[in-house]
């Protein structure tokens, strides 16, 4: 169900841009082989943080996400069967990160709670289709193996009958 803070912050923003502010992508393990060996995924997709700008006269919402996907070799886990390993512990074999921002005009001035809901239920899913494309042809020239990231999906709202 729509707040009404979030249905204002959908009429009055209107998208003007989707630009990658940061591109990163190693492969640190080149002698590992994907075929045969062990390994798993870890991945991150989340608002970071949001600015509002005034840009030639024009005041504009920045929503930045930060995006990430990073091969991990199974070699150096627990025998306990535990998955508690700190970032330096782990055997980062490869990893695909960014920071995206969205850019929005606004029509009318809107409190930082419409912003936020906005931010974390709208905004994403604009930025999406561009964080999944990048890390398909991403994984593609890095020769690592392919991670399908799934299209977005939206929830069908029940119809309310009428029960007159």
């Amino acid at each position: 169900m729509l707040t009404e803070g979030l249905q204002k912050a959908i009429e009055n923003l209107f998208i003007k841009d989707v630009a990658f502010d940061l591109i990163n992508a190693s492969k640190f393990g080149k002698e590992f082989n994907f075929v045969e060996g062990n390994f798993h995924i870890q991945q991150k997709f989340g608002l970071k943080s949001l600015e509002v700008k005034e840009l030639d006269d024009q005041r504009m919402a920045h929503f930045t996400f930060e995006a990430g996907v990073r091969w991990i070799s199974d070699e150096n886990s627990h025998d306990d069967g535990s998955d508690e390993l700190s970032d330096k512990e782990l055997d980062i074999i490869a990893h695909v990160e960014c920071t995206i921002t969205a850019i929005y005009a606004l029509k009318i001035e809107l409190d930082k709670e419409a912003l936020d809901e906005f931010g974390m239920k709208n905004s994403g899913i604009h930025v999406w289709p561009y964080w999944r494309e990048f890390l398909t042809t991403s994984c593609d020239r890095l020769r690592l193996p392919r991670v399908m990231l799934p299209m977005t999906q939206f929830q069908a709202v029940p119809e309310q009958k009428d029960e007159d």
